[in-house]
């Protein structure tokens, strides 16, 4: 699988890599540990070196799961593990006060089984935290201590992606990205000029670009996505769910596939993370990592 540089980290990281939220067995609905278990092997073995989690996933189950992991995987130095903290992802609260980011930060270390982080990201800070930027000392601090080797942010709007970028910081930020979701991508441009790498998260937009969900479904109480693709949300969104499934006939492969190969197309994109629950969705995840022919890439672009 083919790698690319997380920007001035220098890290080689894989097109694709393994969004570990549904192994939590939160937010997505339940998870089997041991299924959890294969898939992230399978992700291993299918060329991805790359595992985005956050302490807020499952209250640490997910970083739990990939701790086994790790410990099991023989190669540990062929994994790259980011995580994140600030967002207790519970109606809206976060936290970004330098002794609670110590507290999270100091949580996934143990959680993980590792002495260093490879990537440790603030969990969508607005501007105003990363303004205050004393999380941003905290986390270079961490790096002198030799507890993590690079940091950077997760963002949620337009203007936190660009600030995280022009104020110079950060060396990796991560951001939505996918055929609905397409406003970034012109800040994106100007993270790789500014040596920022680029995490594109949610290529599949939570599942929908898939195809899998009736118009009219309701998902499960507890089920995060219940709010995020709630009916009438859903149905504003069906055009452009149509036209990437006609795309995607004419080529003879899944919506999900063109989805995620969207994302990989576009080159100031160092490492797109599809969700993964089974070690079937690792395989095919691993599998959409071929950029579009520029054609068919030039049809998705029109339907932003």
């Amino acid at each position: 699988m083919e790698k690319r540089t997380l920007g001035r980290t220098g890290l080689e990281v894989t097109v694709i890599g393994f969004g570990a939220l549904a192994i939590s067995g939160s937010f997505l609905g339940p998870a089997d540990d041991a299924v959890s278990n294969l898939a992230l092997h399978e992700a291993v073995d299918a060329g991805m070196n790359f595992i985005d989690t956050s302490n807020a996933y499952g209250q640490g189950h997910s970083e739990e799961v990939i701790g086994k992991f790790l410990k099991e995987f023989a190669a540990r130095d062929r994994i790259l593990i980011g995580t994140k903290g600030g967002n207790l992802m519970q109606n809206g609260k976060r936290n970004f006060a330098p002794e609670y980011i110590r507290e999270c930060f100091e949580g996934s270390l143990k959680r993980l089984g590792v002495d260093a982080i490879d990537l440790y990201l603030l969990h969508n800070p607005t501007v105003d935290n990363m303004r205050a930027e004393e999380s941003f000392d905290l986390l270079d601090g961490f790096v002198s201590q030799g507890k993590l080797k690079h940091w950077g942010v997760s963002v949620n709007t337009l203007p936190e992606c660009e600030w995280a970028v022009s104020c110079g910081r950060p060396s990796v930020m991560q951001m939505e990205y996918n055929i609905v979701a397409q406003g970034a991508a012109g800040v994106f441009a100007q993270a790789k000029k500014a040596g920022v790498g680029v995490i594109s998260r949610a290529p599949l937009m939570r599942g929908f670009l898939s195809g899998r969900f009736a118009e009219d479904h309701v998902f499960a109480e507890g089920d995060w996505r219940r709010q995020i693709l709630a009916p009438e949300k859903v149905r504003a969104f069906q055009g452009k769910l149509g036209s990437l499934q006609e795309v995607a006939a004419e080529l003879g492969r899944s919506a999900a596939e063109v989805a995620i190969r969207f994302c990989v197309s576009n080159p100031n994109v160092s490492t797109v993370i599809p969700g993964v629950r089974t070690p079937e969705q690792a395989k095919s995840n691993a599998a959409a990592c071929e950029p579009l022919p520029q054609n068919v890439l030039e049809k998705l672009l029109r339907l932003s």
